[in-house]
């Protein structure tokens, strides 16, 4: 927000004012990129204006080529300033006389009997030169909410297929989901009714209540369309994870949680059949999860288990 205090000591205080140098060139840069890749990929942002500095060494110079000449001149590049067609060099830096400046270097040329220069640090007009580039950043802001609302519109505009078979459409949904922000959120959710809708119970006095959970999902799947749809990627109101918790859910919630962690990664639990075990002992087991069973059908099991 603004310049630091500066150390009593020479050396400190010349150290401390290349860290402004360079944290303020970090963020000019930074701004820089932005602007090529948002705003126009063949200019540069200020080119040309000429608002920071005062009594400038260089007249010739914009504010960016000048801030680039302050920072190899007071640190950076000492030995590797090009000015006039001469190769220059940078003293130490040492307190200035000026009362508008902090420090001063004097650029000396390798050019016999070429005047040598003075270069004076002022730290207000370093931030002025920071707020300019920071404050840019709203306009890279709206640019990018521009291209995202140009995004979604276009997206808007391109009908998603519709499907009477809740799996078809799940699997028509994943790849619009993908193509449509690819939200983990969404794509989660997608993945979870894949699994259910694909599991096949082979307990057949399992499969009315199978059947039912499916349809109440129904809802669900048309939410999930009609949002990627219109691309409004908000939360879903008819997912189960969103609904009242069971006496059940919140009694078993370590071992559900490590179940959730195991039938969506890659690692191998040697606790599940100890988890199963668990689900079985608190349902008497209505639905007798066990380890031969598929993902998907341990999924669909924990859900009618938590929800039907």
């Amino acid at each position: 927000m603004n310049a630091p205090d500066l150390d009593k000591n020479i050396d400190v205080r010349v150290m401390q004012m290349f860290s402004l140098i360079s944290s303020i060139d970090l963020v000019s840069e930074s701004i820089t990129q932005l602007h090529r890749v948002f705003i126009n990929p063949s200019t540069i942002p200020f080119a040309g204006e000429k608002k920071c500095f005062g009594n400038r060494t260089f007249v010739n110079e914009d504010d960016n080529s000048y801030f680039k000449t302050i920072r190899a001149s007071f640190g950076a590049h000492p030995v590797n300033l090009n000015q006039s067609n001469s190769k220059r060099f940078a003293s130490w830096p040492f307190d200035s006389h000026m009362k508008s400046g902090e420090l001063t270097v004097h650029l000396y040329s390798n050019e016999v009997g070429e005047e040598d220069l003075v270069m004076n640090l002022n730290s207000n007009e370093l931030i002025a030169f920071l707020n300019i580039r920071y404050n840019y950043l709203d306009v890279i802001s709206d640019k990018i909410k521009s291209i995202y609302t140009d995004f979604q519109d276009n997206l808007s505009k391109q009908r998603i297929q519709t499907s009477t078979e809740p799996i078809e459409q799940l699997h028509i949904l994943r790849a619009e989901s993908e193509k449509r922000l690819d939200n983990d959120y969404y794509n989660s959710e997608i993945n979870d009714l894949i699994m259910i809708f694909e599991a096949e119970i082979p307990q057949p006095e399992l499969v009315p209540l199978a059947d039912k959970y499916k349809r109440s999902l129904e809802p669900l799947i048309e939410e999930i369309r009609t949002n990627l749809q219109a691309m409004n990627i908000i939360d879903l109101e008819n997912s189960p994870s969103l609904s009242n918790r069971s006496e059940l859910s919140r009694k078993l919630s370590y071992e559900i949680g490590k179940f959730y962690t195991w039938i969506h990664g890659d690692e191998y639990d040697p606790l599940i059949h100890y988890y199963l075990e668990r689900f079985n002992n608190e349902t008497n087991f209505k639905f007798n999860f066990n380890i031969n069973d598929s993902c998907n059908l341990l999924f669909l099991k924990l859900m009618l288990m938590l929800h039907a």
